[in-house]
């Protein structure tokens, strides 16, 4: 298959040929003004994001083809997805870079205004034409081939996780593709914790087992530098593959190379001692269960609470003895007590420091 330039009229062999391609025509959104009226412009920033309606109304000369692009990309059709994915890395970049009025507010708000709808379209030209039309999108917006990480990364990232998820419950972790999981696993070392693409990255832990792709390395590797991605994932890892899960548990909190503190409202909590806080929920369903994309209707059907094996949990009990973080809990302590809220966190600080007993 070939893929054409919109504007130079170019063919490429492939998707991350005609995406880096050095045609650059001039764009209308660059340089131009936004509307008249400032003040309101500002106003409606300090009030709430602007909805995709108002950005439209607001910045026709910014969005330009975009929304047309957008909504005929919903229907899945490959060459109106490759345009409004061209189309939106150029208007994000634009924005992100100065080229076009806004600043970050407004490069927030696109970033959510077309996300679903895209997300949606991506996600069914898959399920029409099949998987290896992720493995071309997380190819072409490769983030360790382009050293950065892409403007759409997160719209992509989205589709990605489905797939991941979609695939191991009908058929088996071997069948993800490997790109998937690369794409997935990079997030964290591109943007940081606050990047709209973040949260997606939690979705990598689905792939714990996969015979091609070593989740464990990865997961040890970012141990000490991305506790809370690696926190997330390891926790929707025991949902998915407790077994397997424990076995990269273990080797993260037994580990004496990996050391520092996660900082909480102001308060240090030592890695290893945050990482058993990724087992605290797996008994009950009061926190979220395994991470799903945004914006997916499956997340639905997921199991919240996991029917855990008692091995794997007596194991993860002698862990925490072995670590030392069971000694501030009762002899009766659970799973739950393992990531303390926030009210008796603070009281037991306070008897550290007055000398008392909480």
């Amino acid at each position: 298959m070939s893929y054409e330039c919109e504007d130079c009229g170019a063919s490429f062999d492939t998707l991350s040929r005609l995406r880096l391609h050095d045609c650059s025509p001039d764009q209308a959104a660059d340089g131009t003004d936004g509307p008249d009226d400032s003040n309101a412009k500002e106003s409606s920033f300090e009030d709430s994001s602007l909805g995709r309606q108002e950005l439209e109304d607001d910045y026709p000369e910014v969005v330009g083809d975009l929304p047309e692009l957008c909504d005929a990309a919903r229907e899945g059709d490959l060459s109106t997805l490759y345009r409004a994915f061209a189309e939106y890395e150029r208007v994000l970049t634009n924005v992100a870079q100065g080229n076009a009025p806004g600043g970050e507010e407004l490069h927030h708000d696109l970033q959510f205004a077309y996300y679903e709808p895209l997300a949606n379209g991506l996600d069914t030209a898959a399920a029409t034409n099949g998987r290896e039309v992720l493995v071309e999108f997380a190819d072409a917006y490769d983030p360790r081939e382009q050293e950065e990480f892409p403007e759409v990364g997160h719209v992509i990232a989205n589709a990605l996780g489905r797939s991941v998820i979609r695939t191991r419950q009908a058929e088996s972790v071997a069948a993800i593709p490997v790109a998937l999981l690369d794409f997935l696993g990079a997030i964290p070392e591109y943007v940081d914790e606050f990047h709209i693409a973040y949260e997606e990255s939690y979705t990598y832990g689905w792939g714990i087992g996969h015979p091609e792709h070593s989740v464990t390395d990865h997961l040890l590797a970012l141990a000490e530098d991305e506790p809370k991605f690696v926190k997330i994932t390891l926790n929707t890892a025991f949902y998915v593959d407790q077994h397997a899960a424990l076995d990269v548990f273990e080797a993260i909190v037994t580990n004496e190379d990996i050391s520092g503190t996660r900082s909480k409202l102001g308060m240090e909590t030592e890695l290893t001692e945050f990482y058993f806080q990724a087992v605290a929920d797996l008994e009950t369903e009061k926190l979220l269960g395994p991470h799903a994309p945004p914006y997916w209707d499956g997340d639905e059907d997921l199991d919240r609470v996991l029917d855990i094996d008692p091995e794997v949990r007596q194991r993860i009990r002698e862990l925490a003895h072995e670590t030392g973080v069971a000694g501030n809990l009762s002899s009766d302590w659970t799973l739950q007590d393992l990531e303390p809220d926030l009210l008796s966190e603070l009281t037991r600080m306070a008897g550290d420091v007055s000398g008392e007993e909480p």
